[in-house]
């Protein structure tokens, strides 16, 4: 359980980071948008690598990913 609470710790601080990472970057927003749900860790993981010394694996892309897509809908309501 410990181990779980320090993994849900850590994410929480990482994920916005990934997402301000991810968003900087040139053409990934767009390639993330016409990319189909199931396979949008996949635009993360290539174009964030690591974040804060944490390497970039599937349930950080995930997470990344979903953070990426409350983002995305965030911006969108203000419009």
């Amino acid at each position: 359980m410990r181990v779980s609470a320090e993994t849900s710790g850590r994410m929480s601080v990482l994920v916005p980071l990934c997402v301000a990472q991810f968003t900087a970057a040139d053409g990934a927003l767009a390639k993330f948008k016409a990319t189909g749900p199931y396979s949008r860790e996949n635009v993360v993981s290539e174009f964030v690598k690591s974040v804060a010394s944490t390497s970039m694996d599937y349930s950080f892309a995930k997470a990344c990913a979903t953070g990426i897509e409350t983002e995305i809908a965030k911006t969108a309501a203000k419009t």
